[in-house]
């Protein structure tokens, strides 16, 4: 059973039978595009759904009254609906297209995640990924701060100052100036460091070893001695320990598989043509076709958004 509903095939046939009930509810009751005598139906399916949006934006039911407005809010829609379809005013509307690619989108992605990875998908794609399971190294430091714009002796001062604490035991808080961010930061990583101290700072950290005082170090303040007090390398994370990561970054792996592999069958099922004039300006049509494949994998990501 987990082999069939792992199957592709499935997804797709799954898929399709969704696609056209989509289809079929968003045109019930309709010949053809559209059919201005087709009666316009209210049924108990449609007061339903109207109730229940009600409910959901105001947390409570509808009263007689607003119940009779909604249904009233839906027949005036419905027909200046149809009426617009009926003079065509649906066609080549740009937010209807991109509304319902939307939609198929939308029905994709539900499609999608109702896979479920097994225990072997799961330590396959961990095993594959090793790298973006990791804790990153982080550090445990305490600075004194020289500033070189209020003492221009600031790197003698830093300099002597290291002396006297590579001596023996000293009052730091009597040693360089104050600095807003703190003397300085438990448990960092390497992006957090170097986000308050700047790049350079950062890397002569990491490079310390825990004990004694360091320095000069330049950072992007001015000019620091550094004591690291804890420093602790990347590890590899256990399976265990990250379970929940993993089984995320499988869906979304999966999810982008499956866009990737429906676009594809949509590139089969419709002939796409480039005009000669344009294709100067959009390239040939199999690069075109590359490009919005790659678009249909990108979470979120429409023709929209490419510079028109």
């Amino acid at each position: 059973m987990k082999r069939w509903l792992n199957e592709p095939l499935l997804h797709f046939l799954v898929l399709g039978a969704l696609l056209f009930g989509v289809y079929g509810w968003l045109h019930r009751g309709q010949a053809g595009s559209w059919d201005n005598g087709a009666p316009v139906r209210i049924t108990s399916r449609e007061m339903a759904f109207l109730a229940e949006t009600w409910e959901r934006q105001h947390q409570r039911p509808p009263t007689r009254e607003e119940l009779h407005a909604l249904a009233a809010g839906y027949l005036k829609e419905e027909l200046l609906g149809r009426e617009a379809r009926a003079m065509g005013l649906d066609q080549d509307d740009l937010v209807i297209r991109r509304r319902l690619a939307q939609k198929v989108e939308f029905v994709v992605k539900d499609t999608s995640r109702l896979t479920a990875p097994t225990d072997d998908d799961l330590h396959r794609f961990y095993e594959a990924n090793l790298g973006s399971f990791q804790a990153r190294a982080h550090v445990s430091f305490t600075q004194v701060f020289f500033d070189p714009e209020k003492r221009r002796d600031a790197a003698a001062d830093a300099k002597a100052a290291h002396a006297a604490l590579s001596r023996g035991p000293a009052v730091n808080g009597k040693m360089g100036v104050p600095l807003p961010l703190g003397a300085g930061l438990t448990a960092g990583d390497r992006q957090a460091v170097a986000g308050q101290f700047g790049d350079q700072f950062a890397d002569a950290v990491f490079a310390l070893k825990p004990g004694g005082w360091n320095g000069p170090i330049t950072s992007s303040f001015g000019l620091h001695l550094v004591r690291v007090t804890d420093a602790r390398p990347a590890r590899q994370l256990e399976f265990s320990e990250v379970e929940p990561q993993v089984r995320e970054r499988w869906r979304d792996e999966h999810q982008r598989e499956t866009d990737e592999q429906y676009f594809a069958s949509l590139l089969k099922k419709y002939h796409v043509v480039v005009d000669e004039d344009v294709e100067p300006l959009v390239g040939p049509v199999n690069d075109l076709a590359v490009q919005a494949k790659g678009l249909a994998s990108q979470p979120n990501a429409t023709l929209a958004q490419v510079p028109q």
